[in-house]
């Protein structure tokens, strides 16, 4: 009898024994499930945190550009411009002298050069704060460096023609971005000058 209860008593104590806790392998399953949902949670997060910003810089850069080319539509519009005088009508200037009526009709780079924003054709955006071009509009500028350069063609109307049957009235505008020395096309839109719809049609 006390050889049964004996067996019984062990037999109980070995089963509590087994549900109580995890064994070895178990235990090693567990870090290696849990140490891999980690990495991949930090993983995903990372991604997420590099997607997020990335967007961000994006969003900047854009208004950036955006900013820039309302500068250059207010520009184009007031260049050459004539307020009325007396009784003068407000006109705009097309020629350079008497002797050249149409200077400014032939190319409109010879318009663009003149603008105030010719001169900052490249800037960085928080790199200064003292200048309008180096300015820091947005916070994210300050994680990482971008220069953004803008270049200017002179076309034809739909690129037909020659130049000596069309005028060069139309610029290209291309923008640059160069992140961490990489640089990327941006953009490009193009533009013509308020002037321009003063000029004679071509006698060449």
């Amino acid at each position: 009898m006390n050889t049964i209860q004996t067996f019984n008593k062990f037999k109980v104590k070995r089963c509590l024994i087994s549900r109580d806790g995890f064994g070895l392998a178990e235990t090693i399953m567990s870090l290696t499930l849990l140490t891999f949902i980690t990495t991949y949670g930090l993983y995903f997060v990372s991604l997420r945190q590099r997607n997020l910003f990335k967007a961000n810089l994006n969003n900047a850069i854009n208004d950036e550009i955006r900013r820039d080319i309302e500068k250059l539509k207010s520009e184009l519009w007031y260049q050459h411009y004539n307020p009325p005088q007396g009784n003068t009508s407000a006109f705009y200037s097309t020629g350079l002298s008497p002797s050249q009526p149409t200077y400014y009709c032939k190319n409109i780079l010879r318009t663009f050069t003149q603008l105030p924003s010719w001169r900052n054709r490249r800037w960085t955006p928080g790199s200064s704060g003292s200048s309008y071009a180096g300015q820091k509009r947005n916070k994210i500028f300050s994680g990482r460096r971008v220069t953004i350069e803008r270049n200017v063609t002179a076309l034809r109307p739909f690129n037909v023609g020659s130049d000596f049957t069309f005028d060069r009235s139309i610029a290209e505008i291309t923008y640059d971005v160069l992140i961490d020395n990489n640089r990327e096309e941006w953009t490009s839109i193009q533009l013509s000058s308020e002037a321009h719809s003063w000029c004679p049609p071509s006698q060449r």
